[in-house]
């Protein structure tokens, strides 16, 4: 698997996990996060993003598709939380380091998927 599919595979896991030392482990630490809900633009604020809002109103992520090209890669998700009814298709955009690591995570919300076409 390649080096950004990769991450975004370990990022689902983390997430449906609620693993923050796992999540936190994907992160450059000087990374920026851009998500509806503001910018978090370093390791703390990012930790506390995920802990309070992602976490905190269990998120679940069920990958859609995962695109790559170098050193980023789409990732389209339907997601699951306690801030909206149903599913929500979701694509975040990952730019990684060269160690790898994410230094650029952007969250794009889209729409809730009608129940007719949610993945079981």
């Amino acid at each position: 698997m390649a080096r950004a599919a990769g991450i975004a595979r370990r990022y689902i896991e983390a997430m449906n996990a609620a693993d923050i030392d796992a999540m936190m482990s994907l992160f450059a630490p000087g990374a920026v996060m851009r998500h509806p809900t503001g910018v978090y633009a370093d390791a703390d604020a990012i930790r506390n993003f995920f802990v309070e809002i992602a976490f905190g109103n269990a998120a679940r992520l069920q990958s859609v598709e995962v695109l790559e090209q170098g050193d980023m890669a789409w990732l389209e998700v339907e997601a699951e939380s306690k801030v909206t009814a149903g599913r929500q298709r979701v694509v975040d955009v990952f730019r990684l380091d060269e160690n790898g690591c994410i230094a650029d995570l952007g969250v794009y919300s889209g729409n809730i998927v009608p129940a007719s076409d949610t993945q079981e």
